[in-house]
């Protein structure tokens, strides 16, 4: 007799081998495809990894300078008082606070430096609320937590802005040069960060020149300016730049000047000065109520230096960044 062998189980085992195998592989290729996934956010996360800046965030205030280094001192008394730069902010910071804080806006006073033992400087600094950040630095540059190719002296206090999410951050000073301005004005300035600050740096200066210089506080017919500062190893740019990162625009104070006579003598009176410290905070609630959510510009990739950093000093030497040579 004739048998006829079927190889239809022959068959059927092959197939299920194949479907067994076509599972197999896609099951690979999923977990394949989650791993890359997950090294791409990896990667993605550590280069967008410091804070940003917001439209939302608070507004930082940094009294510049701090106990035992106290910046800009007048070269002699007038009205009994001879001021000096960061007792002055320690006293009339508060006063810009207030304005912002009544226009609505979460404000945070800093100082690098630490807190004062006591005397008026305390009381001043509790009045302000002023948050000591222990990180006086004597004049030397430190890298940013953040951004470690940007090294300033002042660094702490960015960080701390960056660490806010801050809306903006201002640093309060005045400025000085050798000897006394007998005649005309000063240079008054606002220094701003490259790609945020500008907006912010030109509502402080318009307030300024409105209510204060030539007005109630002579200034010989000069108004007060905007400058920019991008490269590290230019004075104050490396902690704008760290905000600028971040995408905080930032901008440095430096409209009165405490060797010209006209200057102290106005900052020494008491109805002055707290509307000159007034004025600074309606010049950051202008800015607020009119430009603080015009696009922010934020650096991507954080571990690369900047063309402008003032960082690593062989990669600045490299990049032949102005004063890199001369880094400790």
């Amino acid at each position: 007799m004739f048998y006829c062998r079927s190889n239809k189980p022959a068959r059927i085992i092959i197939n299920l081998d194949l479907i067994r195998l076509r599972a197999y592989s896609c099951a690979v290729m999923k977990r394949l495809l989650l791993l890359i996934s997950a090294l791409c956010a990896m990667v993605l996360i550590s280069s967008c990894s410091a804070p940003r800046g917001t439209a939302d965030g608070p507004v930082v205030l940094d009294i510049g300078h701090y106990i035992g280094m106290g910046g800009a001192t007048s070269p002699r008394a007038v009205n009994g008082k001879r001021l000096q730069e960061v007792s002055w902010w320690y006293q009339y910071a508060y006063y810009t606070k207030k304005v912002i804080e009544d226009a609505g806006y979460k404000v945070y006073v800093v100082n690098r430096g630490n807190a004062p033992a006591g005397g008026p400087l305390a009381a001043w600094a509790r009045r302000a609320g002023v948050r000591h950040l222990g990180k006086p630095d004597g004049g030397r540059r430190y890298p940013s937590e953040y951004f470690p190719d940007r090294v300033a002296s002042g660094i702490a206090s960015a960080d701390y802005a960056i660490y806010r999410r801050a809306s903006c951050a201002v640093f309060l000073h005045h400025n000085s040069t050798r000897g006394w301005k007998r005649r005309g004005g000063s240079n008054s300035l606002i220094i701003c960060n490259k790609h945020n600050g500008g907006r912010l740096a030109s509502c402080l200066a318009a307030t300024l020149n409105s209510q204060v210089l030539n007005n109630t506080m002579p200034n010989g017919g000069i108004n007060c300016r905007v400058e920019v500062r991008s490269v590290d190893a230019g004075r104050s740019a490396g902690w704008m730049n760290a905000c600028d990162d971040a995408g905080i625009p930032a901008a440095v104070v430096e409209a009165a000047f405490l060797n010209n006579a006209a200057h102290v003598r106005y900052l020494s009176n008491e109805a002055n000065a707290r509307y000159y410290a007034e004025a600074v905070g309606r010049g950051v609630v202008n800015y607020l109520r009119t430009l603080g959510r015009e696009p922010r510009r934020y650096r991507e990739d954080t571990d690369k230096p900047d063309r402008g950093s003032f960082g690593y000093a062989a990669e600045s030497r490299r990049l032949h960044v102005p004063g890199a040579a001369h880094l400790w």
